[in-house]
């Protein structure tokens, strides 16, 4: 059955599933524990691409799968065992044949300074151009299943259209950088036909022709490595994305407490469980990117890198509006809402600074605490840090538009003008958006 997401869902059950067996059958190489978790979620995240391979897809159990790659990992020869891999067939003489973990390994991507800088201007793109190449080119879903996905069901037409819209901003930022030459770029015909040539959709004498040109064609040659240098950077950065999903589901296993002064309104936290996005009657976990790793372990020095005074120069943004209280006009709809309610006692005084210190210990116990860090970020003339924190709330939330809103403004106010507008779009084109006349009004202005 062709990947439409369902390994993806099961993912994260796995991790949840299989983290306390691997712990117990880890215990014999008495390493420390983040050691042992650091390599079952790499182990994990490597059966996940073993498992989407679109060639030759890894099918065997997959507790067997973590266990054989961790033992790589604790002895330390990864490289060595990438190299020693016994490809033998899956099937021979119609016998079939248990599948060796090993010959699906996750290759070790060292990126060079060209990739790297491609990885970096990925990462600055908006949250929904980065979730729709994640999809596309690294979780290799279908047009239809990413369309229902991005809530355009049916719309394959106006889906590729996205993705080719995102991919010239992608381009340009290239060029921009001295990555790609505007001189030397292949002609549609031969982009398509190199596009077709990676798909696997061309006949062996294309293939064949499509070999023999690249050695002699300088611009033939170079785009064709430029896709092959993507095709690694887009695997790292669908490798961090999945890291970092791993990390907050790990988060859920650490006991988060809160201590405030004395002076200040008693919060008394309430457990939750905060779950996978869901789309359709899939449940995926979330494509965001930028999560600051390790966030309890390193909250000190989050704090002092977001508002000390190496900070990144501050920008103002014309049109920002700190987001009302959405407790002043709605009762808290339980427990965990009462608390946040409570917690944003400063918010409502426009202190800012210490409702960002008062809600970030505990910003993965609310669904809506990644927003009023964003907004809170933002009105302290932190753009960049703001958006950290509004792409973590996923599509299909209720705060998920008041996030777009802010998204866009943070954008501007990093000079991303681009970006900015292709969110205010979406916004503008989404019929009942809360902000969908503000936005219209300020692509007006731009």
């Amino acid at each position: 059955m062709s990947n439409q997401g369902q390994h993806l869902a099961a993912l994260t059950r796995n991790f949840h599933g299989l983290r306390g067996p691997f712990h117990k059958w880890a215990a014999r190489y008495r390493q420390a524990d983040e050691v042992t978790l650091s390599h079952f979620r790499r182990a994990l995240i490597g059966w996940y691409e073993a498992r989407i391979d679109p060639e030759e897809p890894y099918t065997g159990e997959v507790q067997n799968y973590i266990q054989r790659v961790a033992q790589v990992y604790f002895a330390g020869k990864m490289d060595e065992a990438v190299m020693a891999a016994d490809r033998m067939p899956i099937a021979e003489l119609g016998v079939t044949q248990e599948q060796n973990p090993l010959n699906h390994l996750p290759c070790p991507i060292q990126l060079n300074t060209p990739q790297q800088l491609m990885l970096a201007q990925f990462k600055e793109q908006g949250k929904s151009c980065r979730d729709l190449l994640l999809m596309f080119d690294y979780h290799q879903l279908s047009h239809a299943r990413i369309a229902e996905v991005i809530g355009l069901e049916g719309q394959i037409d106006e889906t590729e259209h996205r993705r080719q819209k995102c991919l010239l901003l992608l381009r340009e930022a290239w060029q921009a950088g001295g990555i790609t030459d505007p001189i030397h770029m292949p002609p549609p015909v031969d982009e398509s036909l190199i596009d077709r040539y990676y798909a696997g959709e061309l006949g062996v004498a294309e293939r064949w022709d499509v070999e023999a040109r690249r050695p002699t064609d300088s611009v033939f040659r170079r785009a064709m490595e430029l896709r092959e240098d993507w095709a690694e950077v887009i695997k790292v950065a669908g490798r961090q994305d999945l890291m970092e999903t791993l990390l907050r589901e790990d988060g859920k296993y650490t006991n988060k407490r809160s201590s405030a002064p004395t002076s200040r309104p008693k919060v008394e936290l309430s457990p939750r469980k905060t779950g996978s996005i869901k789309f359709g009657k899939f449940e995926l976990p979330n494509l965001q990117t930028l999560l600051a790793v390790g966030l309890f372990a390193i909250f000190g020095w989050v704090l002092w890198t977001t508002f000390g005074p190496t900070a990144p120069k501050n920008k103002s943004v014309a049109h920002f509006e700190p987001l009302p209280n959405f407790f002043d006009r709605m009762a808290p709809r339980d427990a965990y809402e009462e608390d946040l309610k409570r917690i944003l006692y400063y918010y409502d005084r426009k202190d800012y600074r210490t409702t960002y210190d008062e809600l970030l210990p505990v910003a993965q116990a609310y669904p809506a605490a990644p927003l009023y860090l964003g907004v809170s970020a933002l009105a302290l003339k932190q753009p960049t840090r703001a958006l950290e924190w509004l792409e973590q709330i996923p599509r299909g939330s209720f705060y998920r538009p008041y996030a777009e809103w802010y998204e866009a403004l943070a954008y501007l106010a990093e000079g991303n003008k681009i970006t900015a507008e292709t969110v205010l779009e979406e916004i503008e084109n989404a019929t009942g958006h809360p902000y969908r006349g503000k936005a219209g009004a300020l692509l007006r202005e731009l």
